[in-house]
């Protein structure tokens, strides 16, 4: 089951690995995305930042989607990491349970404007986070899970 979804560009990095994963008590990492999913060099980097004990998956949407429908991470605390909105969207049109999106870093680049320091959105991103909204999922701010959780 998705205990978290984040949204951060850099995906599983220290702050995942070492804050936000504990808290959560993640077992799965899984990296949704629809071009590195067929990067063997990305993949393979994603493995070896994952902690001792845990498991990670670098798969595309449909995957995703078809590996919550049979059940495949039934028992499983997921932590879901995406690049941007528009994936989680579609992961939530699929059936997939997101209780929760948290922001995490989002560079400010490529025509997007400053949010919080670590955030930056373009207007397409704004509009697909105030999708996810409306279908009933909260969306936070919250670098680390010791930081007060702010609403989007």
């Amino acid at each position: 089951m998705v205990v978290l979804a984040r949204i951060d560009q850099r995906l599983i990095h220290g702050i995942v690995v070492n804050r936000v994963a504990p808290a959560f008590k993640v077992k799965r990492f899984m990296v949704v995305d629809d071009l590195l999913c067929d990067n063997e060099a990305i993949k393979a980097s994603m493995r070896m930042a994952k902690p001792a004990g845990t498991g990670v998956s670098v798969i595309s949407v449909d995957t995703a989607v078809a590996n919550f429908a049979t059940g495949k991470y039934d028992g499983q605390n997921v932590l879901v990491l995406v690049k941007e909105p528009e994936t989680l969207i579609r992961l939530i049109d699929g059936g997939v349970q997101i209780p929760k999106v948290d922001l995490g870093i989002i560079f400010n680049e490529q025509g997007r404007e400053p949010v919080t320091k670590f955030i930056g959105l373009n207007d397409k991103e704004r509009a697909d986070l105030e999708v996810i909204k409306s279908r009933g999922v909260p969306v936070v701010i919250q670098y680390v899970p010791t930081d007060e959780e702010q609403p989007f």
